[in-house]
């Protein structure tokens, strides 16, 4: 009786070892997803600002084409400086995302590896769950 106490208690942590295992394999499959998900979200918030400086620009030419003739020349005037204005943003914004994306590219090979080990951690939490059965089993 004292033997199978033991087996028994020896099943119960390895059983033990085996679930924290798959706890721990699952957290860093899901950090890492985490902070894939937080550079796809600054990402997009680039290409938003960039829709809506576009959105302004077609806006103040719309209301420039309509209203142009009928308006005195100094404020043509200014309405074609708050355009250009508004075109620089639109091409310092457009810099930046060209910049961001050349380090991406440089970062690319990081970003594989990221992937290459999150395979790698979720191979090991197969192998980890096929032990578990393997316990079982016994």
């Amino acid at each position: 009786m004292a033997r199978t106490k033991i087996k028994t208690a020896g099943f119960i942590v390895n059983f033990q070892a085996h679930l924290d295992n798959v706890m721990n394999g699952l957290k860093a499959v899901e950090e890492d997803f985490d902070e894939a998900l937080q550079r796809l979200l600054i990402k997009s918030s680039g290409h938003i600002q960039l829709s809506k400086k576009l959105g302004e620009i077609s806006l103040m030419t719309d209301f420039l084409k309509n209203q142009g003739s009928s308006e005195n020349p100094a404020e043509i005037k200014n309405l074609i400086k708050a355009l250009k204005k508004k075109v620089y943003e639109s091409v310092e914004l457009l810099m930046g995302q060209v910049q961001k994306s050349m380090i991406k590219a440089v970062e690319s090979l990081a970003e594989t590896q990221e992937g290459i080990v999150m395979v790698g951690k979720l191979h090991k939490l197969l192998k980890t769950l096929e032990r578990l059965e393997r316990v079982i089993e016994e």
